[in-house]
């Protein structure tokens, strides 16, 4: 294996990475195709957005929504379908860090960059999972690229600054983390160099185009009540109790998961080193954009909660630093052991995605349980759905995937709002509506009908459903019968 990473670093080095790069892709494609692993209650909610677009929905920026469009009206509705533009963003990442580091470094460096992201442990789950962050990490890369034209350029084009202002406002579309990326590049201003190639007329320019292509969202939650914004400050979940250093060990810790050992260790060591901010110009700048969403998320570790993952916005100029300096060091080893250790993690997680039962040997089974019988589960609750009004709902993981699995229901379904307040997109805009619900199946994550029993007249067990969907694990849902509703109206609430 290291015999071939060593034939593949030779010239010409664009031929190589974009062999390897088609190759990784297509083999990504290919085990979206041939997984038995579904769609998780994440994807299905985004799937259910793709069924109605717009410009912002209750937890997320549009622009998953409209991928997910775009692969299920060419393709169809299937699980592969729903993930289809996951593989196809991160090649296109890498190309973009493929050329920035060519224009920053020279083409050996382009290639181990380019390659170096399409191996990336965070970027084998991200091409598998359609989530916000394989969008968001695009487009963050396609600015770093533009900004690295202007960076390098004798005399900065307009066009690259407003391809620069495109990138930040779709990459805004896609997950608001990618305002961290202008307050990157206000940091990278405190270098004077970067400062007399940024500071110009045609900076604003970046600003307009940005602030336009963001607009329809920020509207859309000026008329929702700033829906998506409030979601994202819960998730900061700042009300609790501050400082957990044991969660911030944990983010930190798993930032070598999400980056690779060996890069994260290099990443380190340049912020250790005495000289670290008296770089060169592409050095420093890269370094700015690598610490910015790594500090400001560790912090929110440190006061709240973080997952490892909220930090990817850091890696695209992460990889691009460490891949320069360890080449520059001639730390040709650790590049290529790097690279043939994540290209090892790739197999493993090919052949795990595949053939699931590998992962229930591993002690894994947890880790996809999300993923596994919501199909068969869904079905036994709709067997009793003959004859109601509805099929009531209050877990917001079921009522993703009961609206994918069951799509074709004639049975409506519906959300319960379990605590008069809206907690997710269907209690907001898929409510249960008792003046057309009079009899409603209720399907819910208790064992108990504790928080409808003073709502509704009339309830009836009727018993349960249950899946496994791995070794040792269970997910059940207890069904009642629900009629003859007494609680407070929808306006009633509001008032």
């Amino acid at each position: 294996m290291t015999a071939i990473f060593s034939k593949l670093a030779a010239a010409p080095f664009w031929r190589n990475f974009w062999m390897i790069a088609a190759a990784i892709t297509g083999l990504r494609v290919l085990t979206l195709l041939l997984t038995p692993l579904g769609i998780g209650p994440d994807e299905a909610q985004y799937w259910y957005w793709s069924r109605d677009l717009d410009v912002g929905y209750y937890s997320k920026p549009p622009l998953i929504a409209w991928a997910i469009a775009l692969t299920t009206g060419l393709f169809g509705n299937d699980g592969w379908a729903v993930r289809l533009s996951a593989p196809f963003f991160h090649a296109g990442a890498a190309a973009f860090l493929y050329l920035a580091a060519k224009r920053l470094y020279d083409e050996r460096a382009a290639f181990w960059t380019g390659l170096g992201w399409l191996l990336m442990p965070g970027v084998l789950l991200s091409s598998f999972i359609m989530a916000t962050d394989a969008p968001l990490l695009f487009f963050w890369s396609a600015g770093l690229y533009f900004l690295a034209r202007i960076i390098d350029a004798a005399s900065p084009r307009l066009a690259d600054f407003a391809a620069l202002g495109a990138a930040i406002g779709l990459g805004l579309m896609s997950k608001y983390a990618m305002v961290y990326f202008p307050l990157a590049l206000a940091v990278s201003l405190l270098s004077k160099p970067v400062r007399a190639k940024l500071l110009a007329p045609p900076l604003a320019l970046t600003g307009v185009i940005a602030a336009a292509i963001f607009a329809p969202n920020m509207i859309w939650n000026a008329q929702h009540d700033f829906q998506t914004l409030s979601h994202t400050a819960d998730n900061a979940d700042w009300g609790a109790q501050f400082f957990h250093p044991l969660a911030f060990l944990e983010y930190f810790g798993g930032q070598f998961a999400v980056f690779g050992i060996i890069p994260f260790a290099a990443l380190l060591y340049i912020v250790s080193k005495r000289g670290a901010w008296r770089m060169e110009t592409r050095d420093f700048t890269l370094l700015v954009f690598a610490l910015t969403p790594l500090v400001i998320v560790g912090v929110q570790a440190l006061l709240s909660r973080a997952h490892a993952n909220w930090a990817a916005a850091s890696y695209p100029a992460a990889l691009l630093l460490v891949t320069g300096w360890l080449l520059r060091e001639k730390r040709w080893g650790l590049v290529k052991f790097s690279a043939f250790f994540h290209a090892f993690l790739l197999l493993v997680f090919t052949a795990g995605v595949l053939a699931p039962r590998l992962i229930d040997r591993a002690g894994l089974a947890p880790a996809v349980r999300d993923l596994r019988g919501w199909k068969e589960q869904s079905d036994d609750i709709m067997s009793y759905a003959a004859g109601y009004d509805a099929v009531l709902v209050d877990d917001r993981y079921l009522m993703g995937e009961m609206l994918y699995h069951q799509k074709d229901s004639p049975v409506e379904i519906a959300a319960l709002d379990v605590n008069a307040s809206v907690d997710n997109h269907y209690e907001a805009f898929r409510p249960f509506d008792p003046a057309r619900m009079k009899r409603v199946l209720f399907v819910t994550v208790r064992s108990d009908a504790a928080h409808v029993d003073y709502r509704f007249r009339r309830i009836k067990k009727l018993g349960s459903v249950e899946a496994a969907p791995g070794a040792a694990q269970r997910r059940s849902y207890t069904l009642y019968e629900l009629s003859e509703y007494f609680g407070k109206t929808a306006s009633q609430r509001s008032d």
